[in-house]
């Protein structure tokens, strides 16, 4: 049921409709009921499944509280729930991975052939849904979490449909707190309706019009020139970023409607001026966990600068492992922590001050570069649907590009390209800027009723998608 097609829309209608006609003891079993509709719609057999590790998960904390309760050590309860979480997501994720690994190692055939004679489907969220747990048990252990949850409230935090499939990954402190107490104002309808309205057209009129361009490249690299592959590159990132930030606005936009703020998960990444900031703008509730559940207990910044570095650089490695069962992504997050390793290097010899004076000129140069080089390391990302082929593939297309390949083919489409990279960027200044909900929120009873008819024309002319988003698969 993805957030641009028709289902969602009955979906979200009638439970928005039934919602606010409800008292508040009547609204949360409503949102459990649609959630659980809205997992069911994409796998019914895996809802039973998730369904009991949210139960066991419940059942655990509560044992944790009872232990807490009685001044009782609760590690070993902690400890287990955390192994237990961990086995079943490496189980569904990982075990191809780990079997194939071993087999291009050992060379074992028996082992390939009975991993090949089994069929494993990954279950929808189960990466997203494992890190929120993961961080309410672990918050529990932290005192972050003082007192019980209720079941009611346990099952809505996980479930709550809006988020439930690619996230923004919510903690504790920033979704229990509002759980008894939705609310609803105009300024919020507005917030939440322009939400919607901007992730459409960053999911349907750019990410959905840039897959189709750029994907020949990643069938056969070497057959096109230097100038195709570098647009494409480029491209490739303003398409998951907008597919990503475009889901999120939706889930944002929908959870307005229904009274509660969810966190934002981008904020102008692209205009990022060092890679330090960049983390912090994008998918910032994924860096945010892994720098308090992994970062932070493998030591982080404590120790030597050597250490800290160690910590960071296997924690970016960890988390583009988090990202899919692939050589590639382990790839994109060594790539990523080699970047911030030689910053965080670069910046502690100048003690601890800026890495090149704050001029306008030089900031430019400075954005530039960060966007240059993390756009590349999409293609890692990107190469992993190739498999087997995919490291091949990833370092083809930069050693080509970077080498300017004279020869070859121009890409079909390629001069389109330009113009959604453009918008990217500016969908990027809009996230950092105020515009939209401070100097223009006087003309938004205006600008809300166009922008509605542009979409719906846009849908229309576009259709109303039918692709994924990228982040279901992890």
């Amino acid at each position: 049921m993805l957030f641009n097609s028709i289902p969602y829309l009955i979906l979200f209608t009638f439970t928005y409709l039934l919602y606010w006609n409800l008292p508040q003891k009547g609204r949360k079993p409503l949102l459990i009921f649609s959630s659980v509709l809205f997992y069911a719609y994409f796998s019914f057999p895996f809802l039973f499944h998730f369904l009991g590790v949210v139960l066991v998960n419940y059942l655990f904390s509560e044992q944790i509280f009872k232990k807490k309760e009685k001044g009782e050590s609760h590690t070993f309860l902690l400890k287990t729930v955390l192994i237990l979480n961990l086995i079943n997501l490496g189980f569904f994720k990982y075990f191809y991975f780990v079997t194939n690994s071993i087999y291009s190692i050992s060379g074992y055939t028996a082992l390939k052939s009975w991993s090949d004679s089994l069929s494993i489907f990954l279950p929808l969220a189960i990466s997203f849904y494992t890190f929120q747990i993961i961080a309410i048990q672990v918050d529990i252990h932290r005192g972050i979490i003082k007192e019980r949850i209720k079941v009611q409230d346990y099952f809505l935090f996980v479930l709550f449909f809006p988020q439930l499939i690619a996230g923004p990954i919510m903690r504790s402190d920033n979704f229990l707190p509002q759980i008894d107490n939705p609310q609803i104002d105009p300024d919020r309808m507005k917030k939440g309706l322009f939400l919607i309205l901007g992730g459409l057209f960053k999911k349907v009129v750019i990410a959905e019009n840039i897959a189709p361009i750029v994907a020949p490249i990643y069938m056969n690299p070497d057959k096109y020139d230097s100038y195709s592959l570098f647009f494409s590159t480029l491209a490739f990132a303003s398409q998951i970023y907008c597919d990503f930030s475009g889901y999120t606005d939706m889930a944002r936009g929908s959870a307005n409607l229904l009274g509660y703020e969810i966190p934002e998960n981008f904020k102008g990444p692209y205009l990022s001026k060092s890679f330090r900031e960049l983390w912090s703008r994008w998918h910032i509730t994924l860096s945010s966990w892994l720098r308090d559940y992994l970062y932070i207990p493998l030591g982080g910044n404590q120790g030597s600068v050597f250490r800290s570095n160690v910590n960071m650089f296997a924690t970016m490695c960890l988390g583009g492992l988090w990202h899919g069962a692939n050589w590639a992504f382990v790839a994109w997050g060594a790539y990523l922590g080699a970047f911030l390793w030689i910053e965080r290097t670069l910046y502690l010899a100048r003690g601890k001050k800026t890495l090149l004076p704050e001029f306008p000129f030089v900031n430019v140069i400075r954005v530039v570069f960060v966007y240059v080089a993390f756009t590349t390391s999409g293609v890692f990302f990107r190469a992993a649907a190739r498999g087997e082929e995919s490291m091949t593939v990833a370092l083809t297309i930069i050693g080509n590009t970077f080498t300017f390949k004279s020869v070859g083919e121009t890409l079909d489409r390629v001069d389109e390209l330009p113009l959604f990279i453009l918008l990217t960027l500016f969908f990027n200044y809009l996230q950092i800027s105020d515009v939209v909900y401070t100097k223009m929120k006087r003309f938004q009873n205006i600008l809300l009723p166009f922008f509605a008819v542009c979409m719906l024309l846009l849908l229309g002319i576009y259709g109303d998608g039918g692709q994924d988003f990228i982040y279901f698969q992890f």
